[in-house]
């Protein structure tokens, strides 16, 4: 028997580091955005993203004090560990948008798929929600050098995460998710609101501040790639004695090919990088009659 499998099972490492903004550094010293104090995080252009943290003792970020304006008012406990980032998406009156922007472990493969995923809360001092933001991928850095009004980054997310009733629990943390194909290459992400003021929906409840801001944690890049067989589809013929010539039309990211006995031990495999037809060696194979 002929089997061949489209892509491949990986081990779901999460590519995005210092994913809940645990480790520091920069403390104690100014910054320009407090998204600095967690390395490898920066902002995507001049406006300044947060960081907040519980510990009183070593904030190095923006100290949730419940004494104080911040912690009384839009106070909110991290999904993980003891720090979170926060970022404008959308502001009355206002284009400006925040980014935070990251490099990840390694660069995406293309064809493969990925789920991005993110822990969100709106904090209960800020007037308006929300029901679209996203996660977009690059090869290179993003960034908006622009020293005017930071606004929205002309770019097109490839993960979308959309709540048509809007992102408003203002309690407890909400999980957003996409999985998007990767063209191959990029090894930056740049996580905010991809749209303008005027192209961006959003929805008021009585609070202190005039603004769509959110919080954010846990944020994970898993490669959820799965083994597909294509067995139905292949096609096979014999141009000459000694090997097989293998084509998969429509699967044009084959990774392998194997042969099996009729009792279904693997008697010979065959790895490709992603062609559109192989060869296949007989020569190695015991005597017998293969179906």
């Amino acid at each position: 028997s002929l089997f061949a499998s489209a892509c491949c099972a990986f081990a779901q490492i999460n590519l995005v580091p210092n994913w809940s903004f645990e480790d520091t550094a920069n403390c104690g010293i100014p910054v320009s955005s407090q998204i600095l104090r967690s390395p490898p995080w920066f902002s995507a252009n001049n406006a300044t993203p947060d960081v907040y943290s519980m510990d009183a003792g070593n904030a190095c970020g923006i100290y949730m004090d419940t004494t104080d304006v911040i912690g009384q008012w839009c106070y909110q406990a991290p999904f993980h560990g003891q720090r979170f980032a926060g970022e404008y998406l959308w502001k009355y009156g206002d284009e400006v948008k925040d980014y935070i922007e990251v490099e990840l472990i390694s660069a995406l493969v293309g064809g493969h798929s990925y789920r991005a995923s993110m822990e969100i809360s709106l904090p209960e001092c800020w007037q308006y929600a929300v029901n679209t933001m996203g996660a977009y991928f690059s090869v290179d850095s993003v960034f908006d050098p622009n020293p005017g009004t930071p606004g929205v980054l002309p770019v097109t997310p490839q993960a979308e995460f959309h709540e048509p009733l809007f992102f408003k629990d203002d309690s407890a943390w909400m999980h957003v998710e996409d999985v998007f194909v990767a063209d191959g290459g990029e090894r930056f992400m740049v996580i905010g609101s991809f749209t303008d003021n005027a192209g961006t929906d959003v929805q008021y409840h009585p609070a202190q501040f005039g603004a769509a801001y959110y919080y954010f944690d846990a944020i994970e890049v898993k490669d959820v790639t799965s083994w597909e067989s294509v067995a139905e589809d292949l096609q096979v013929y014999q141009p000459a004695p000694g090997f097989l010539s293998v084509r998969w039309p429509g699967f044009p990211r084959v990774d392998r090919i194997t042969i099996m006995n009729g009792l279904g031990s693997v008697i010979l495999e065959r790895s490709f990088q992603g062609d559109t037809e192989g060869a296949v060696p007989l020569t190695d194979l015991p005597g017998g009659v293969y179906v």
